[in-house]
């Protein structure tokens, strides 16, 4: 199980106590925004060493923008992974004013106690974004640990990165962001009661309320398939919006219909996989209207999920 540490005085904190371990260990640097396929090189070369009784640490430096995963959806994804030990640094002034050889005699050495980092091809920190790889690899010399710089991971000719998943979600192209991200795009939540105006026209809906941080792709209907608390997986279609038709707030949230499917899983915590944008958001004249489309967006992520293997 991974152990998740929210700045390094946490760390050090666990690290005095004997939670963690003094030893050396094997570290990967970045903003790790997604966990994409690239992100994924660095996190398969920090494991290798667990032979060497080195435990894997992914360090972070967290920003102020909306994100491609939650932080529980990446701790989830990097907890399967098989990673020890994440630790979400905040972007500071201090940390911004770190000069690149005390940030690794301070954090990588004095904190971390580092024998092994890997990091990106393009990396850079410190003050002014001066340390790249080859800064990184001569003070490993002075400080006694070893670099790997790791080449961009590429798809369809162009490099992976997540300025390219963003733009893939902000235009609803999900099979892109899948292949990208090696997996479909997550929606992690707990199911909260709605208007339960699905489940009157027979159409019961898991009602979910995304992570305010997390970046979302366009309102509307996608096919899905949603993994419950107890790791048994459903197809569905997910509704992302305000509901136009029935709300009279401006929340958004996610509503997911599961196929052949009938619990109450209130106050459980699910995560919802988007395969495919079907349509944009739509205001419909009347409930009945809204119902016929509802049960035509359903056959149609029945056909579409069936035909990849889903179902």
């Amino acid at each position: 199980m991974i152990k998740v540490f929210h700045g390094i005085n946490e760390y050090l904190q666990a690290k005095s106590s004997g939670e963690v371990s003094a030893g050396q260990t094997a570290v990967t640097l970045g903003k790790f925004d997604g966990v994409h396929l690239g992100h994924q090189k660095l996190l398969r070369k920090i494991l290798e060493r667990e032979d060497k009784g080195q435990p894997g640490i992914m360090f972070t430096i967290e920003s102020q923008a909306k994100r491609i995963l939650s932080e529980r959806e990446r701790a989830e994804f990097v907890s399967d992974f098989g990673i020890d030990i994440l630790i979400e640094c905040p972007f500071s002034k201090e940390l911004m004013m770190t000069s690149p050889e005390d940030f690794v005699s301070g954090i990588l050495k004095d904190v971390l106690n580092a024998s092994f980092v890997t990091v990106g091809a393009d990396f850079r920190f410190g003050f002014q974004r001066a340390g790249d790889v080859s800064v990184l690899s001569a003070l490993g010399e002075k400080y006694h640990y070893q670099t790997c710089a790791v080449e961009k991971e590429r798809y369809d000719g162009e490099e992976i990165s997540s300025t390219r998943i963003r733009k893939a979600l902000q235009e609803g192209r999900m099979e892109l962001a899948e292949s990208l991200l090696g997996r479909p795009y997550p929606v992690w939540g707990e199911v909260v009661h709605g208007r339960e105006i699905g489940r009157s026209i027979g159409l019961p809906t898991a009602n979910v309320i995304p992570d305010a941080a997390k970046i979302l792709p366009p309102d509307g209907v996608y096919s899905s398939v949603m993994t419950l608390e107890d790791g048994r997986r459903f197809a569905g279609v997910t509704n992302i919006g305000k509901n136009p038709t029935i709300a009279d707030d401006n929340v958004r949230n996610t509503e997911t219909n599961l196929f052949d499917f009938d619990e109450d899983i209130y106050g459980s915590f699910v995560k919802a996989g988007l395969y495919h944008y079907q349509r944009g958001e739509m205001k419909f004249s009347s409930v009945d209207e809204l119902s016929g489309q509802m049960h035509r967006d359903s056959l149609e992520s029945r056909k579409l999920l069936k035909d990849r293997g889903l179902i």
